[in-house]
């Protein structure tokens, strides 16, 4: 028997496995549980199983039953309106191979959140090209001939960081003092690329992270409302899930005129979901794959209802 068709628009919310999910500050599953308040179809999936289905149709679960396969249903592709595809970085040759199986089976890449060509290009760790005024002083090691640059660069700095530039959150992020010597530095960069197999940011150390970090949420190129992270306690790290506190945040005039500018940035790329972090006005993340904090977006700003604004903004025109 051929499936009805779906009237009302429907999402479909793509996730690492449901067993790696905080489900209850995951802003994923709030966002669909958002949607079914509005009365969308909504559904959820993870890469494990959503293409366990014959070409042109997705094996999905019914957010309200997100998580029990018993439950699972296929829907054609055609009837998906909006494919959130939320996968936590490395955005890698795994990553590359799910999105080109997603289009093999019918789904449009108009209709991925966000755009693929966008997430596979564009590193969290530094700003596309228009907003790169705005990064800290950095450079990016892709393989041995850039560690002279890299030592001369980390010589006029008062310490760095280095960021695996394909990991997500906090993964692989240290703090250095100095530079050390030449042999040295070489030596740390070698192992931090796993021996120049890896692209790896060097960035100047902001100390300003010891009063927070701002997230900037937007939809459709919407500011929606800021939160401010604060490190873990005895790390420079925002570590969210070891203990760092969060506070609302209202924007000063620079940061709104950053957030203004991220946004025209977001809106000329078709980025329907973005979490920009700002260190003293500088981007210091720019998170595409899977923004997050959401939840806490919502809770620290006296529990107003910011999925509903999220999904308003994605959903105009359907």
């Amino acid at each position: 028997m051929m499936p009805k068709p779906l009237m009302k628009t429907s999402l479909l919310w793509v996730t690492d496995p449901w067993s790696t999910l905080d489900q209850a500050h995951d802003t994923t599953l709030r966002l669909a549980q958002e949607a079914l308040n509005l009365g969308l179809n909504s559904y959820w999936s993870s890469e494990e199983f959503l293409l366990d289905a014959p070409r042109g149709m997705l094996r999905v679960l019914p957010s309200e039953a997100a998580g029990d396969r018993t439950r699972s249903l296929l829907v054609p592709t055609e009837q998906i309106h909006q494919l959130h595809y939320r996968v936590d970085p490395p955005v890698n040759a795994s990553y590359r191979d799910f999105l080109d199986r997603i289009r093999a089976h019918g789904v449009s890449d108009s209709r991925i959140l966000n755009p693929p060509e966008v997430i596979l290009n564009q590193s969290e760790k530094l700003p596309p090209r228009d907003l790169l005024h705005l990064a800290p002083p950095h450079c990016v090691i892709t393989g041995l001939e850039d560690v002279a640059e890299a030592y001369r660069a980390a010589g006029s700095m008062a310490g760095f960081v280095t960021k695996p530039m394909n990991q997500a959150q906090s993964i692989g992020v240290k703090r250095h003092s100095d530079r050390g010597s030449l042999e040295s530095f070489t030596a740390l960069l070698e192992s931090e690329t796993q021996g120049f197999q890896s692209p790896l940011l060097l960035e100047t150390f902001l100390p300003g992270i010891a009063n927070g970090e701002v997230r900037l949420w937007f939809s459709a190129g919407r500011f929606i409302a800021a939160l401010k992270k604060y490190p873990k306690e005895g790390d420079f790290r925002v570590l969210i899930d070891e203990g760092s506190r969060v506070l609302a945040h209202v924007l000063d005039s620079r940061e709104l005129e950053i957030a203004g500018e991220i946004g025209e940035s977001l809106h000329s790329q078709g980025i329907g979901l973005a979490a920009i972090d700002l260190i003293d006005g500088w981007i210091s993340d720019y998170n595409l794959t899977s923004p997050g904090l959401l939840v806490q977006l919502e809770k620290v700003h006296g529990g107003r209802n910011f999925a509903k604004e999220v999904l308003d903004s994605l959903l105009k025109g359907f």
